[in-house]
């Protein structure tokens, strides 16, 4: 097919244009009736949203910085340690998920020197715990390496060059456009498209939607609302009342502000929860839930 011919020359060119192939992936995808392919194009060429699930090369390894003192020395770009921390925070901490569009992370790619991305204070109390002297965390930030995301356009190409590749193979130039989608699924395309982008076996929900949906049902400054959908994501009652307590105690805010200390020491402790078998969910779905809603209870960028 020609659009095959086109991306291929596009991502096995010298001057290879990724974005431009992804665009035209996106027309082949529509032909195809493949929604999975054409979802996945989407994603990369708008940016995944938060409750997406990542492809394993859009993540990246990061090491934890931060400006520490205590109370007479003040050490700026301190390397922190996260050893002592419980495997699922020091995962989340040194993991960077790049959700970014192509095209952002293009330009990230041809920029000079490390990009940096702030930590929430909400992870200090648990990482100055690994700190001597009496050194406590005034802020705190993570660091990965510029080749990170040229790595990210690179596994991009690859995977849909290979795709592409097996498509040219089985896809014969003359079919019928009336027949392309049945044909399609005749041939397992589907398939090709998992095993080629996400490896074989890998099941990936890149669709979007589902914290905006939640956020939507907890009503600002009405605690119920916000207990019952946190229930409804797996939070036991337990940890529900405790945030309560951190609630009453922190006070309320207004809608500028960022939540109380005691609000962002409780998300630290489920953050630090999540994956386990106390709280069956990923570290970043976590993330998103308490984020999503606690933000919505409190009124902040509502």
């Amino acid at each position: 097919m020609q659009v095959i011919d086109e991306i291929i020359d596009l991502l096995s060119g010298n001057t290879p244009s990724v974005s431009e192939a992804l665009y035209k992936s996106k027309v082949l995808a529509h032909r195809l009736g493949e929604n999975e392919l054409k979802a996945w194009v989407d994603a990369e060429l708008q940016g995944y949203a938060g409750d997406a699930d990542l492809p394993v090369y859009r993540r990246m390894p990061m090491a934890v910085f931060g400006q520490v003192t205590n109370g007479f020395q003040v050490h700026n770009g301190q390397r922190l340690p996260t050893r002592h921390l419980e495997q699922g925070m020091r995962d989340f901490l040194e993991t960077s998920e790049v959700r970014d569009s192509i095209a952002v992370v293009e330009d990230y790619a041809h920029r000079d020197g490390e990009l940096s991305l702030a930590l929430k204070p909400e992870f200090y109390p648990a990482l100055q715990r690994g700190l001597a002297g009496g050194f406590v965390v005034l802020r705190a930030w993570g660091k990965h390496g510029i080749g990170s995301y040229r790595q990210i356009i690179v596994e991009v190409r690859s995977r849909l060059l290979d795709l592409m590749l097996q498509l040219d193979d089985r896809l014969p130039d003359d079919v019928a456009s009336s027949n392309i989608k049945q044909l399609s699924k005749q041939l397992g395309v589907a398939q090709m498209f998992k095993g080629a982008v996400f490896g074989d076996n890998i099941n990936i929900n890149i669709g979007s939607g589902s914290q905006s949906q939640l956020a939507n049902t907890v009503t600002k400054n009405d605690f119920s609302s916000l207990a019952r959908v946190l229930k409804e994501n797996g939070v036991d009652d337990d940890d529900i009342a405790e945030l309560k307590g951190a609630v009453g105690q922190d006070g309320p805010v207004d809608s500028e502000s960022q939540y109380g200390p005691k609000v962002r020491q409780w998300i630290g402790g489920m953050i630090a929860k999540a994956g386990s078998a106390s709280w069956n969910i990923g570290m970043q779905a976590a993330g998103g839930v308490l984020a999503s809603a606690i933000s919505h209870y409190y009124g902040i960028n509502n």
